[in-house]
């Protein structure tokens, strides 16, 4: 975010915590989800209506599909809500299975967003397999990455997309430059080009 920008951002948690003052919303905020999953379930399990008593969008209040936070957390990016566009600085490809998504077994969690980069740290959780993920800047490639710095050696990408191989068990904190809204947004994925 513009820093001239800030001014105009209501306060909120998230931003708290990507400007390094609110360590513990990752946490609390996934914890408040599984509280309101934990809610919307009983609900369910507590309705009288009988399925040929209800009309088809009874049950959307009691939807438990709750991935706000999680979308905030992996994408740095604001939870698309009622079909609008998706806005993220971060999206992630499984190279290995060609598809959209984290592989298997592998977490991110994006921690600082400033004007021109994002800190993102990824983790392999699988003690036994190495995971190849493909990171791309924004959820269309509309963002180009100019470089990614990990432990300290930073390398050129120039590109919207690029792959980090993680060792079994292994994580690492990327420090991505970006160049937001460089490139034309496209459905196209990373090996596609």
């Amino acid at each position: 975010m513009d820093e001239k920008d800030r001014t105009r951002v209501s306060a909120h948690p998230w931003i708290s915590y990507l400007e390094g003052r609110n360590d513990h919303y990752p946490i609390e905020a996934l914890q408040a989800d599984f509280g309101t999953v934990r809610k919307k379930i009983e609900w369910i399990r507590n309705d009288p209506t009988t399925p040929d008593t209800r009309l088809s969008d009874n049950p959307n209040p009691y939807n438990p599909a709750t991935v706000g936070t999680l979308f905030q957390m992996m994408t740095g990016g604001l939870p698309p809500y009622r079909a609008q566009a998706v806005h993220t600085r971060l999206w992630y490809f499984d190279p290995d299975q060609r598809r959209p998504g984290l592989p298997e077994d592998t977490g991110a969690l994006v921690d600082k967003i400033t004007k021109d980069e994002v800190v993102v740290t990824l983790v392999n959780m699988n003690q036994l397999e190495d995971r190849e993920i493909t990171v791309q800047g924004g959820a269309y490639g509309e963002h180009q990455c100019l470089s990614v710095t990990i432990d300290g050696t930073e390398t050129d990408v120039d590109d919207a997309s690029f792959s980090v191989l993680l060792k079994a068990g292994s994580g690492h904190r990327l420090v991505i430059k970006q160049k937001r809204y460089a490139n034309q947004p496209t459905f196209r994925r990373p090996w596609e080009k």
